[in-house]
């Protein structure tokens, strides 16, 4: 009788562990890309992404998570749009370039098959845009071109798919839309990156 009550509770201790790390799973993830978005006077040139993740899964089927992001998109000046606005079309520019800094949390639901797994995810984002002053010459005329620092609360949101590649590690690709208050320019484009889970 004893064995009998002794055997699932050291076999529930040996157990618990294990499903606890398959349906709650903390982890990482980095991606980049060309980044998106811009102005008439801004292109994109390049963004990066970090964050760090909570997942809720029993691996195939419905699949919950949430996480925190950090991320950082380079811009360069449309040095076109610069002379076609202050120098009638010719001249040099310098500078004009821009970052913009965004940081937030997001919720993602989606669906798990096998080693693929889609999903969309959704959430509240605060964006911080710099601009870098733009110098135009043009004949022996020189325009200096200054903005302002930007910052917006909203919504972030987008797509994805995750692609396991070993038991703890995924290659991501996602399409993602932010930005577009209080001056911040929308901000829209594809990532790819790494995802693992600790």
């Amino acid at each position: 009788m004893r064995r009998s009550v002794l055997f699932p509770a050291v076999l529930s201790l040996v157990l618990a562990p294990a499903a606890a790390r398959a349906q709650f799973a903390t982890g990482g993830f980095v991606m980049a890309g060309q980044g998106g978005g811009g102005t008439a006077l801004m292109e994109p040139r390049f963004s990066v992404e970090g964050g760090y993740v909570l997942e809720a899964s029993e691996g195939d089927g419905p699949y919950f998570g949430g996480r925190y992001t950090l991320g950082m998109h380079r811009f360069r000046a449309d040095e076109q749009g610069l002379r076609d606005r202050y120098a009638n079309g010719a001249g040099t520019v310098e500078g004009g370039g821009g970052t913009l800094y965004d940081t937030g949390g997001d919720v993602e639901v989606g669906f798990a098959l096998s080693v693929v797994r889609v999903y969309g995810f959704t959430g509240i984002h605060y964006y911080q845009q710099y601009h870098d002053p733009a110098t135009i010459r043009s004949g022996g005329d020189e325009v200096e071109v200054i903005r302002r620092r930007r910052e917006s609360i909203s919504n972030g949101r987008g797509v994805g798919i995750h692609l396991r590649l070993t038991e703890t590690g995924a290659a991501v690709a996602e399409w993602y839309r932010g930005g577009g208050q209080d001056g911040v320019m929308r901000l829209s484009g594809t990532r790819f990156g790494l995802r693992w889970a600790w």
